[in-house]
């Protein structure tokens, strides 16, 4: 996702403010309504709303009909955490009342349509004008501001949906642009494993022999820390300018842990020029460490410090788009207790929980989270082998006949 400020006009940027409240006031508006029903059906939400939204809100037909698209979007989203949360606390209170009022939806955005709402004009390699459709016509041709690598990637790519955004705090709009990139697919000359943790954020283990634990600076910890206190100072408040601070805050942590996460994904990428990264699949990450550390407040705010799954898509998505190799994940169970030499899995290999791994079978040492890597490779190349072997041995209905596998005869040995 490309993201571009725009350098519209006073005048401009109120048409645009115009209809960015209009498109969120219909999404809200299609989901309280939709809460009896919960439908996810599009063509369902065109029928009973598509009129309405039009004559109500006066958007233009096809933001009309992203409207719909949109709360579609959302409530299969909910059906999806619904569905997860009665899995695993079918009887609690959050589950009970997850219907009881609609969502809502508070940014200011709207979802545009490429060559139909939205257009592009490329002039030089750095200046780009946008065309967007509002409540009172189209808006030709705004200018919009990015990374000079974003430029690129927007004239070679096939470009999607944008998404119109305005930060209340700057009074400032964006262009949130998806392009798909054509890369060409190279063969890796190594596999890494990629396991992610608390006490150290990464974890690496290479086929090359290299073996290593990255750790953040002292300096982003204490800064983190900074930043839950002065959180909450501001809730403990309770006040409209406390309430103010504490948004501006969050945005203020959410670009320093993004930068963050670029930094550290950045550096491990091009430590391994054309690696196919092995990752953990985090599915229910957060929910599974909730209930391996029950009521500890401060071990579980230092699991949910710093977001496993972001760094993970910088990790993949920066290995393809740099070396043109495609990152791959696997299951993670047992690989923090399963010895790599022997196969030997049990809890007690890891005494204490602790950063030790001690093989309770065959003695090998090594760090917890190294040996997590470690086995997180082991998996990829086991499933790699695996494919190989279904062509070697799947059956040949067509094999000439007399020919048949079978162990040579050994030669007879000497005396006998």
């Amino acid at each position: 996702m490309l993201r571009f400020k725009l350098d519209a006009s006073k005048e401009q940027k109120q048409y645009l403010l115009e209809t960015a409240k209009a498109y969120t006031g219909a999404v809200n508006f299609v989901l309280s309504e939709n809460l009896k029903s919960k439908t996810t059906n599009v063509k369902k939400f065109h029928h009973s709303y598509y009129k309405t939204i039009r004559q109500r809100f006066d958007l233009p037909a096809q933001l009309a009909i992203n409207v719909n698209r949109d709360v579609a979007s959302i409530y299969k989203t909910l059906w999806a955490q619904f569905k997860e949360l009665k899995r695993r606390k079918p009887d609690s209170k959050a589950a009970k009342k997850f219907w009881d009022k609609p969502p809502k939806r508070k940014a200011l955005i709207a979802k545009y349509t490429y060559n139909r709402t939205v257009s592009f004009k490329f002039e030089n390699w750095n200046e780009i004008y946008v065309s967007l459709s509002t409540l009172h016509g189209r808006l030709k041709w705004i200018r919009i501001h990015g990374w000079n690598k974003h430029y690129e990637y927007l004239k070679q790519g096939k470009i999607g949906d944008p998404i119109l955004s305005y930060d209340r705090s700057s009074k400032t709009f964006f262009l949130l642009v998806p392009v798909t990139l054509e890369i060409q697919k190279q063969r890796p000359k190594e596999i890494v494993g990629v396991d992610v943790g608390e006490r150290h954020i990464l974890a690496v283990a290479s086929t090359t022999g290299k073996k290593y634990l990255v750790d953040l600076p002292e300096e982003f910890k204490r800064r983190k820390q900074r930043y839950h206190k002065l959180r909450s100072e501001l809730m403990s408040k309770g006040t409209r300018s406390a309430k103010r601070k504490l948004q501006k805050l969050s945005r203020r942590e959410k670009r320093f842990t993004e930068n963050v996460l670029h930094i550290v994904s950045k550096t491990l990428v091009q430590s391994h020029p054309q690696a196919r990264f092995v990752l953990e699949d985090l599915t229910q990450i957060r929910s599974n460490r909730r209930a391996y550390r029950g009521k500890d407040k401060g071990a579980r705010r230092q699991a949910e410090r710093w977001p496993f799954a972001s760094l993970q898509n910088k990790i993949a998505y920066k290995a393809a788009l740099y070396y043109g190799v495609q990152a791959v994940k696997v299951d993670p169970s047992y690989t923090s207790q399963t010895c790599p030499v022997c196969g030997y899995v049990s809890r007690n290999n890891r005494p204490n929980h602790g950063e030790e791994f001690v093989c309770q079978n065959c003695g090998y040492k090594e760090h917890a989270d190294i040996v997590g890597a470690i086995n997180i490779a082991i998996r990829e190349l086991s499933k790699t082998q695996s494919e190989n072997l279904k062509g070697l041995l799947v059956s040949q209905p067509n094999a000439p006949q007399g020919l048949s596998l079978r162990r040579a005869s050994s030669p007879p040995l000497e005396g006998e």
